[in-house]
Parts: structure tokens; C-alpha cells; sequence
């Protein structure tokens, strides 16, 4: 497992003066070395006039300097990411226009003159430019809205190259018994850095940095590290410049002191909360919980960063409260369809940092974390356990969540058993044959024919009463004692979820 320590540097004018030249210097470096490897090795030809590889034109660039290979190692971890990037939007568009054509020859077979048409064949025509037109292209270092803040004049020249060339850092390895090549942390508290400069006497910097009381222990694990990787970062604050020091290195994962011995806690992911269900180990209800997210898309990055952690810790420490392991979905985040721009923040944010951090901080701290398949836990919860519970879909999903994670199975209820065999080959199921949740496809396939769009207790309730009684109908089948202890039932309205539930699911059709 890797950690993260952060210390603060305190330089002097001089050396202030010489770490401002080495964080130019670096990300210049790192700004060719992007555009070489995004235009290949031909474009450094036609430009410099050299025949040389990426690695070594940058070599002679940092005078052999082993900053290149850190660089090197960003650019393609950079231009991956890019690509994955346009792929999934590649595969995104064209399901995009999938569906509008699906839905313009659904609309020509009723009306060939509808007036939708127009709109559909100017939006299909547009993705379809959209689409074609779609390429790589190069990243803006330090993002597009300080580039475009320093076009209007917002920010001066000297903030957004400060921004701009934030950081450098040095990948550790172990070489000749060095644990880093560049970036040293040394025993008093000193940081050692290498530069750029061929001067003798000048070659490094040695700068203290602050080691509180909190950190000291940390401290010394990373001066008995195997090996360590370092960055090196700068940041206004109230007009002035910090420095500061992060220094990452392995460390064996604890054992779980808190695990499912005496239950679980399941957690339902959104985009803008969290639900937390607390269950025993016969899957009792104890307790349940919301966390919400608030404003997530409107922080910028460190603060949206600081704000995730700290919601994540509200996770682990209710499961450490409780003494219990949670019980999470394996989610996958392929996404082929678009919200909001407001909510496709939210759930970028979600997917890239609340996940993997909160796994980190739970094998820290000691809470067992188990992951279980994601599919059909709202549905399960909704039309199994609303009535028993008369919670929302939400926590209902994180209820199902932990069970699933106990080792529990959903069987499907005798009520819906029956419902399907009335129904027959009506619907047309959706998931292969053999899936433990094909009856559960069917069933919802079923409820949304029906009309059932509501998340509500009652009205799943309403409509499950009524669908058996026109089933009753059609099979000619008598009610006999169908309506037998629904007086509860007025108008819709339900008195006693658990009085009609039990009612619903314990009665079966001989």
C-alpha cells in the first residue's frame, strides 16, 4: 500500500531563487517531452534537425540529468489517459446515434411528417459532424481556465507561471543502495535536491523542512524505506509563494481489526450522497445512515480533494464505530451516456477520487473492505424489502448491498413466482438464461408495463394487489379471498405497510 507524507520547506532567498529555476527548467522539459511523444519522433526531426530518441534529445536537453525518465514516465501516463479518453467518447457518440436513429424510424412508421423529425435529423446530423471531426488532441498544461484567466488578464504573468509549473517530483528506485537519484531526505530533517546546473558547488540544494510531532513516525519510516519517490510543490498563499515536500513509499497493509464477525455495513454510492446501512449477521436492520456530498462540482481541485476526504472519513469511522467491515459495489465506470454538466461533474469527481480513497483509508485504519457485484440492488430492495423496511431506494440498495456481502442470496418472493407464471412469455427477458437475476429483470420488465414508475412504497403495494387481481380475471380464476384483509387499502392510501405487505407476500394461489 502506498502512502503519502506532505512536509513543508522552508528556503532561503537564495535558494528560493535556485528551486524557482529548477520548477522552469523541469516542466519546459516536460512540455517538449509531451509534444515529442504526441507527434512522434518525426516531428523532433523535422523541428531540431536531430536524429535522436525521445529519451536522449531530453537527456541533452537536462545535461544526463535522471529527471528525464520521471518525465517520460508523466508524458505516457498523460497521453494514455487521453486516448482512453477518446475512446469512450468515440463509443459514447456512436450509441448516441444508434438511439436517435432507432427512435426517428420508430416515429417515421406512426408519422412520417411529425414534426420531432426535424429536431432528431439536425441533432443526428450534428453528433455525426461531431463525430467525424473527433481527434487527439494536445493537453494545456495548467489546465484551459488559467490559460484563458491569463488571456483576459485576470491573473499575472508571474501567478500562472507559478500555477502553471507547480510541481516536479522523481520517481524512487533502488540503484546502488540510493533510494531516490535526485530528491533525498536526509536523516536531520533536511531535504537534498539535485538542479539542473554543472557548477561545482551548485549541483544541489539542502533545504530544511518542518517534522512535527504527528509526523515523526512517519518520518522514520521513510528513512528505513526500501526506496521512495518525491514531489516537490509550490502554492500561493495570501500572495505568497510555500513549498512543500511529498514523499510516497510502500508500506505492508495492516490487518483488518474490524471485520464481519458481527455484521456488516453496506454502502450505496450516488452522485450527491452516500447511504450507509448497518446490519447484524442475520441480516437485521440496526440502523441506516445518509452522508451527503453538498456542492461537490463547484470546488476546485484541492479543496474538492480535502472535502472528499473528509467525507470519506465520516464513512470509515461510522464503520468503526459499529465495529463492523463495509460491503461496497465493484462499480465500473464506462460511461455511455450523459447527464447534466452539473451532475457529470459530480460523477466524474465520484468515480476518479471517492472510491479508490476510501479503500485506502479503510486499509489504513483497519476496516475489512469487500467488493460485490453492483447489478439489480435498487431493484431487489425496492420490490422485496420496501414494505418490511419503508425505506428509501437508496438505503433499501445498500441493505441488499450487505446481505450480498454476508454470503445471502435473494431468492425471488412466492408473490412474483406467481405473477411470472400467469404472465408466461409476455415479456421478453432481457438477461440470459441462467442468471440468477433474470426473474428480477422480469418482474421489472413487468411493474413497468404495468405503470409502476414510482419508487413509493404504497404505490408498488397498490399495483401489486391490483396486477393479481386483474391476473385473477383474465385466468378466470375466482378471487376467493383476494381482497380478504385489504381493508387497510383506502383510495390508494396504505395505513400499515407491514400488515399489507405480510398480507401480499404470504398469500399464494393454490
Amino acid at each position: 500500500m502506498i502512502q503519502t507524507i506532505k512536509f513543508r520547506m522552508y528556503p532561503d532567498e537564495i535558494q528560493e531563487h535556485q528551486l524557482h529555476e529548477l520548477f522552469t527548467i523541469y516542466n519546459h522539459v516536460k512540455r517538449i517531452g509531451y509534444n515529442l511523444l504526441f507527434h512522434g519522433e518525426d516531428y523532433m526531426t523535422a523541428r531540431f534537425g536531430e536524429v535522436k530518441t525521445i529519451q536522449q534529445f531530453l537527456m541533452s536537453l537536462c545535461h544526463n540529468n535522471p529527471y528525464v525518465n520521471t518525465i517520460l514516465i508523466d508524458n505516457k501516463q498523460t497521453l494514455e489517459a487521453q486516448k482512453t479518453w477518446l475512446e469512450k467518447r468515440r463509443k459514447y457518440m456512436t450509441k448516441q446515434l444508434k438511439t436517435i436513429t432507432k427512435k426517428i424510424n420508430k416515429i417515421k412508421e406512426q408519422n412520417t411528417h411529425d414534426r420531432r423529425l426535424k429536431g432528431l435529423y439536425a441533432r443526428r446530423s450534428s453528433i455525426t459532424a461531431k463525430l467525424h471531426n473527433l481527434h487527439l488532441e494536445p493537453v494545456v498544461f495548467g489546465t484551459k481556465k488559467l490559460f484563458r484567466d491569463r488571456v483576459l488578464g485576470k491573473i499575472t504573468r508571474k501567478e500562472f507561471r507559478i500555477r502553471r509549473d507547480s510541481s516536479f517530483s522523481c520517481v524512487g528506485k533502488k540503484q546502488r543502495g540510493l533510494k531516490n537519484l535526485n530528491i533525498k531526505i536526509l536523516p536531520d530533517k533536511t531535504v537534498k535536491i539535485r538542479t539542473f546546473s554543472t557548477q561545482k558547488g551548485r549541483k544541489w540544494l539542502i533545504i530544511p523542512m518542518s517534522v512535527n510531532s504527528v509526523q515523526e513516525k512517519w518520518f522514520q519510516q521513510i528513512l528505513n524505506a526500501d526506496k521512495y519517490t518525491v514531489a516537490v510543490k509550490r502554492k500561493l498563499f495570501k500572495g505568497k509563494v510555500r513549498y512543500f515536500v511529498h514523499v510516497s513509499y510502500e508500506i505492508p497493509e495492516p490487518a483488518p481489526i474490524y471485520g464481519y464477525e458481527q455484521g456488516a455495513i453496506g454502502l450505496d454510492f450516488n452522485y450527491n450522497f452516500a447511504a450507509l446501512t448497518n446490519v447484524d449477521t442475520h441480516v437485521k436492520l440496526l440502523s441506516c445512515h445518509s452522508i451527503s456530498f453538498g456542492n461537490l462540482h463547484s470546488y476546485r481541485k484541492d479543496k474538492r480533494n480535502d472535502y472528499i476526504s473528509y467525507k470519506m472519513d465520516k464513512i470509515v469511522n461510522y464503520c468503526i464505530n459499529n465495529g463492523k467491515g463495509i460491503v461496497v459495489e465493484d462499480l465500473q465506470f464506462d460511461q455511455e451516456f450523459s447527464y447534466n454538466t452539473k451532475r457529470n461533474r459530480k460523477l466524474s469527481n465520484l468515480k476518479t477520487a471517492a472510491l479508490q480513497l476510501l479503500e485506502r483509508k479503510c486499509k489504513k485504519r483497519g476496516v475489512s473492505f469487500r467488493k460485490v457485484f453492483p447489478g439489480y440492488t435498487s431493484l431487489i430492495g425496492k420490490y422485496k424489502y420496501s414494505g418490511l423496511h419503508n425505506l428509501s431506494t437508496h438505503h433499501l440498495a445498500s441493505y441488499v448491498i450487505a446481505r450480498r456481502g454476508l454470503g445471502f442470496k435473494e431468492a425471488l418472493p412466492p408473490v412474483y413466482d406467481w405473477v411470472l407464471s400467469h404472465v408466461g412469455e409476455f415479456i421478453e427477458p432481457r438477461v440470459k438464461k441462467g442468471s440468477p437475476y433474470r426473474s428480477w429483470s422480469m418482474i421489472h420488465d413487468l411493474f413497468e408495463h404495468s405503470g409502476i414508475t414510482s419508487f413509493k412504497t404504497a404505490e408498488i403495494l397498490r399495483k401489486t394487489v391490483l396486477m393479481k387481481h386483474v391476473l385473477h380475471s383474465v385466468t378466470s380464476a375466482q378471487p376467493d379471498n383476494l381482497k380478504a384483509g385489504s381493508s387497510f387499502m383506502k383510495a390508494g392510501r396504505i395505513d400499515d405497510y407491514h400488515k399489507t405487505w405480510n398480507y401480499i407476500t404470504n398469500y399464494t394461489v393454490l
